[in-house]
């Protein structure tokens, strides 16, 4: 390692790097033909002695090795990346099968509340059942009245004013399969 260093000095005083008396003074040195062409020719990677060319050299090595270095760094960095985002997928997946869970158990809960308000429905007297249904939104009434049964239905429309059974009849039939075929009732 010592000889390294000393073959980097020497190679630094030779080409003229270090500084000298006139240097140190204050002023340069003007360059001959003949000191333009030393350094023009280590400028050039062409060494000019031993201690130069040690000099190249161990730049040299130091370049690959420094290279090799930092690959290994990047690739390092490259799968703690990845390892991130391996760990970041399967967190989001648990979340994913959490939520589709939550989302099942709410489907049913609803099925089942639908299921019971439809035999809530199906149980009432005709005049009762209209009188809830003409206060409900369209939608929700088209939709209740879709699942009982057909009499049930026609019982409930019956005891209704008028201009709100038409207007859920007209939903109820906006859902119906005639209304997306294109014949007409």
């Amino acid at each position: 390692m010592r000889r390294i260093r000393a073959g980097i000095i020497s190679a630094v005083i030779v080409t003229g790097v270090g500084f000298g008396s006139m240097a140190a003074a204050g002023h340069a040195e003007p360059k001959t033909d003949e000191s333009s062409k030393k350094g023009d020719a280590f400028k050039n990677n062409e060494p000019r002695s031993g201690a130069a060319a040690d000099a190249q050299q161990y730049c040299a090595n130091i370049a690959a090795a420094a290279g090799a270095a930092r690959n290994v760094r990047q690739e390092k960095q490259l799968l703690e990346i990845e390892q991130q985002i391996a760990r970041r997928l399967s967190e989001l997946d648990a979340k994913r099968r959490e939520l589709q869970e939550v989302l099942d158990r709410h489907d049913a809960l609803v099925k089942r509340i639908d299921d019971g308000l439809v035999a809530i429905y199906a149980r009432m007297r005709a005049d009762s059942a209209a009188a809830q249904v003409a206060g409900m939104e369209e939608e929700v009434a088209a939709a209740l009245l879709m699942r009982l049964q057909p009499k049930q239905s026609s019982s409930i429309l019956n005891e209704m004013e008028a201009s709100r059974a038409v207007a859920l009849t007209k939903k109820i039939a906006g859902f119906s399969t005639f209304a997306r075929s294109g014949r007409k009732l």
